[in-house]
């Protein structure tokens, strides 16, 4: 992507962290945003820092655990008219502690925000972002997704995967056009 200024961005995960850095770094570039998260007071402190740099920026609050919540919000940001060029897939969780010990409860939500969110975020935003000329893909994925410690069994497993799935995204519409990247800090 040449240009970020006057280009729309959708970021998960943006009340805090990573996502708030992301935030603000295309706020700084004159990108307008959609923010994500589930903490609405950190959303609402984020819009702020974000409006001040003079850019538009609409916020909702969304469990990515919830495959009906994820459609709902990018409903919602469609039918205002919000476009998206980027896609920050940044939203995560972490389980630390031994494999044996993590329940199929903690396998399902970690899966669900770390994987899942960004691939139906994905598979509901492409048709837009195919359209968007210079349009891009950036999934945070982290550093354990290409090298592997004990006690994050969960963690390690859903970043590999987002990792697999960045590539085959970057492999089969590259070539179309459609910018795909990972992040793994």
């Amino acid at each position: 992507m040449k240009t970020i200024r006057g280009k729309c961005a959708l970021i998960t995960g943006a009340a805090a962290g990573i996502g708030r850095g992301i935030a603000l770094a295309l706020a700084r570039e004159g990108a307008d945003l959609y923010l994500l998260d589930i903490d609405e007071a950190g959303l609402a402190a984020v819009a702020v820092e974000v409006t001040a740099l003079g850019v538009l920026v609409h916020t909702d609050r969304c469990d990515l655990s919830q495959p009906s919540e994820i459609t709902r919000a990018t409903s919602a940001m469609l039918g205002r008219g919000f476009t998206p060029d980027i896609l920050v897939n940044n939203a995560g969780l972490a389980y630390y502690g031994p494999t044996h010990l993590m329940t199929a409860a903690h396998w399902d939500r970690l899966m669900s925000v770390n994987l899942l969110a960004p691939i139906q975020l994905t598979q509901e935003l492409l048709p837009t972002l195919k359209s968007r000329p210079e349009a891009h893909i950036l999934n945070v994925c982290s550093i354990s997704g290409l090298v592997a410690g004990g006690r994050f069994a969960a963690y390690h497993t859903s970043k590999f995967g987002l990792i697999g799935y960045t590539a085959a995204l970057r492999a089969e519409y590259g070539r179309q056009g459609l910018g795909v990247s990972a992040l793994c800090p």
